[in-house]
């Protein structure tokens, strides 16, 4: 009897779980409306376009390099004594020949006094017995010991003045002091580096050039030059020089010159972008570098599409400039965002304005 009353009781329970659930399954679920999208509804996002477009390319080969002044100079005592004034500071501007230092001067001055003294006292004595020697009343031989005695005189005269001059070091371009390593009331000695200097008129751009890619490379070929320091600008360089031997990485150096803008100066030790370009051309699909989101790797860029914006894969090709060429991914004349493009989620409604393209 027992058993039969838990074998009723297990029948309840089962019936009431299973109507439980059918009751549960039955009930159609609201959609939940994500707090974004319901936001974005409200409020478009406000972006710049630009179109991908068809364009003439030549292909190129893009490394990064390092930016090197034209000239990197370090600057040499060459005299001993106590440094009596400095006349020049660092980043200060200099023309050629301008002082720098000016190292204590007193027996230098005496010393080329001196010698001053004892060339013209040996130039009155050969002029002297050279009258007395057309008279015939010296011998040639007291002639020419008069004669070398001024040449002697002369010779100390020089080496005197030029004492005296190293006492005073001069710029010796014009350029920018980047380091000074002495003050007043210092001693130098022949040979103590105490300054540097700079020449930024023109600067080269080192690129390595890996060995497969070297035979390509010309004296002479146009070099586009980009730096993040001075963005969506393009700077013209040349090829300067290649090396004709390879680094341990199989990896050429390549010299390449440019003028400095003013308005837009490259400083030593920036890093930049270089592109060797080719002489072959070909039309290739191009989009503004600034659209991608992601890096040259794996690379982004939101495409608009009925108002809203989505975000799209692409395959990257080479870099021409300021632009970009797209392998894969896109068509010509798809609208890329160009500006506003961290405001974005994919799927966002935006309202469009159209970018200023550039080449």
């Amino acid at each position: 009897m027992k058993k039969h009353r838990n074998r009723i009781v297990a029948l309840v329970v089962l019936v009431a779980v299973a109507t439980v659930a059918f009751l549960v399954l039955s009930r159609k679920p609201e959609p939940a409306k994500p707090a974004r999208e319901s936001h974005l509804s409200a409020s478009a996002i406000a972006v710049s376009v630009e179109p991908a477009s068809v364009d003439t390319v030549r292909d190129s080969i893009a490394v990064v390099g390092l930016v090197e002044a034209w000239r990197d100079v370090d600057i040499h005592a060459e005299t001993t004594g106590i440094v009596r004034a400095v006349c020049s500071e660092v980043g200060q501007k200099k023309m050629a020949a301008q002082a720098l230092l000016k190292v204590d001067d007193e027996v230098a001055a005496s010393a080329l006094r001196k010698a001053r003294v004892n060339r013209e006292l040996a130039k009155r004595d050969f002029e002297r017995f050279a009258s007395l020697q057309k008279e015939g009343a010296v011998p040639v031989s007291s002639f020419e010991a008069m004669r070398l005695k001024l040449e002697d005189a002369e010779a100390d005269l020089v080496t005197a003045r030029r004492h005296f001059d190293d006492t005073t070091l001069k710029a010796p371009f014009a350029g920018v002091v980047t380091s000074r390593l002495v003050e007043v009331g210092d001693l130098v000695q022949p040979g103590m580096k105490v300054a540097n200097m700079v020449d930024l008129s023109k600067v080269k751009i080192i690129s390595s050039i890996p060995e497969k890619q070297v035979a390509a490379i010309i004296e002479g070929m146009p070099v586009q030059v980009m730096t993040d320091v001075w963005p969506g600008k393009a700077f013209r360089a040349k090829v300067l020089s290649i090396s004709a031997k390879s680094s341990r990485d199989h990896t050429y150096r390549v010299e390449s010159v440019m003028d400095n803008p003013r308005e837009t100066p490259l400083r030593a030790g920036m890093f930049a972008r270089t592109a060797f370009v080719g002489s072959s051309s070909r039309q290739a699909l191009l989009i503004p570098r600034r659209a991608l989101t992601g890096s040259i790797a794996n690379p982004e860029v939101f495409v608009i599409t009925g108002g809203k914006a989505r975000l799209r894969k692409i395959v990257a090709g080479g870099e021409y400039g300021i632009r970009i060429e797209v392998l894969r991914g896109l068509a010509a004349g798809e609208q890329v965002v160009v500006a506003g493009q961290s405001d974005l989620d994919d799927g966002a409604t935006v309202t469009v304005s159209k970018g200023e393209e550039q080449r």
